[in-house]
């Protein structure tokens, strides 16, 4: 392929995902995903913070959130309570869930656009 065009649709590209992520449906999903996050940080934290010795804090039981939404799973962190691992498997669906739509946008995102597509 000619450098040319590679560079003409990498610039394309560029702005093609700049317009995505400020889009009404990206930043809707981003609040929700971000305030799901949160919520399931505060709920593991006062589920597990007298018993388990790793959550110390809000911030262990945020990075905890977010390893399990974003389904890396560290295993730093593990819930100890039968209620927190209850609470880990809700939030691991949603993650599944939650980054099954963000890979949906960019792929409609990009496959609906001609000129990159072409």
């Amino acid at each position: 392929m000619n450098p040319r065009i590679i560079a003409l649709k990498s610039v394309h590209f560029s702005k093609l995902i700049g317009k995505l992520v400020v889009s009404v449906p990206f930043l809707t999903l981003s609040f929700y995903g971000n305030f799901i996050v949160t919520l399931f940080a505060g709920l593991i934290y006062f589920a597990e913070k007298d018993v388990n010795p790793k959550i110390d804090s809000y911030l262990d039981a945020l990075w905890w959130s977010f390893a399990t939404t974003t389904t890396v799973g560290y295993g730093d962190i593990t819930p100890v309570t039968d209620i927190g691992k209850i609470i880990g498997i809700c939030l691991m669906l949603i993650g599944v869930g939650i980054f099954g739509v963000y890979t949906a946008l960019f792929a409609r995102a990009i496959l609906d656009d001609e000129i990159y597509m072409e």
